[in-house]
C-alpha cells in the first residue's frame, strides 16, 4: 500500500520539479523556453510519469484527478485523503528543490492569471472537465496510447490557458509555489475550479455511458 503512495508523491515531485522549473528557466532565460516549451515539456513529464508508476499509483500527480476517480468509483473515498497527503508531499518537495537550486526568485513558476479573476476561473475549469474527458476517454478506449493522449492534452491545457489563467487544471501544482512565495492571491481560483471542472466531466461521462 505504501508503495503506491510513495509511487504518487515521487511523481508528483517531478511535475513539479520540471514542469514549474521549465516556467523558472523561461524568466531567467528572457523567454527562451517559450509557453510552447513550458507546454511540451510539462506535457512530456506528465505522460513519462505516467508511463513510469502509472500501474502502481495510477499516476494522478493531481487532487482534482483522484477526485474525479472516487466520483467515477474507481478508486474509494478512504483513498483521497492518503492521495492528497502524497501529491502535497511530491509537490512542495519539488518546489523546495527548485527554491535550493535556484532561490526564492522568478515566482518559484507560480501559477499567476494575467485576465480577471472571474474569466480565469471559468478557463480553468473548462480547461480541467477535457482533462478528465480526455482521461476518461483514453484510459477506456486507447489505453495503450493514453499516457501519451493525457500528455498532449496537458501540454495543449497549458498552451492555450498559460497567457489568460495559467493553465494550471491542477489545484497542487499551483498552491505549493504560491506557498513558498508567501502569495496565495488568486488561488482560490486553483483551489476550486480544477475540482468543479473535474467533477463536471465525471459527472456527464459517467451519464453518456449510462
Amino acid at each position: 500500500m505504501m508503495k503506491k503512495y510513495l509511487a504518487e508523491a515521487i511523481a508528483t515531485f517531478f511535475l513539479l520539479l520540471i514542469g514549474t522549473g521549465s516556467v523558472i528557466l523561461d524568466h531567467k532565460t528572457a523567454g527562451a523556453i517559450s509557453l510552447l516549451g513550458i507546454s511540451l515539456i510539462t506535457g512530456l513529464i506528465v505522460t513519462i510519469m505516467i508511463l513510469l508508476v502509472g500501474k502502481i499509483s495510477g499516476a494522478h500527480m493531481n487532487p482534482a484527478v483522484t477526485l474525479a476517480l472516487i466520483a467515477k468509483k474507481e478508486l474509494a473515498f478512504s483513498e483521497f485523503a492518503p492521495y492528497l497527503l502524497s501529491q502535497a508531499v511530491g509537490a512542495f518537495a519539488g518546489t523546495f528543490t527548485l527554491s535550493l537550486i535556484f532561490g526564492n526568485t522568478y515566482s518559484l513558476g507560480e501559477t499567476i492569471p494575467s485576465l480577471d479573476l472571474g474569466y480565469a476561473f471559468i478557463i480553468e475549469v473548462v480547461l480541467t472537465f477535457f482533462l478528465l474527458i480526455t482521461i476518461f476517454y483514453s484510459s477506456d478506449r486507447f489505453s495503450v496510447l493514453a499516457p501519451w493522449i493525457i500528455g498532449l492534452y496537458v501540454a495543449l491545457g497549458i498552451f492555450l490557458g498559460g497567457n489568460y489563467s495559467g493553465g494550471s487544471m491542477n489545484p497542487i501544482r499551483s498552491l505549493s509555489p504560491a506557498v513558498q512565495n508567501n502569495n496565495l492571491n488568486g488561488q482560490w481560483i486553483f483551489l476550486t475550479a480544477p475540482f468543479i471542472g473535474a467533477l463536471l466531466a465525471t459527472i456527464i461521462y459517467k451519464n453518456k455511458k449510462a
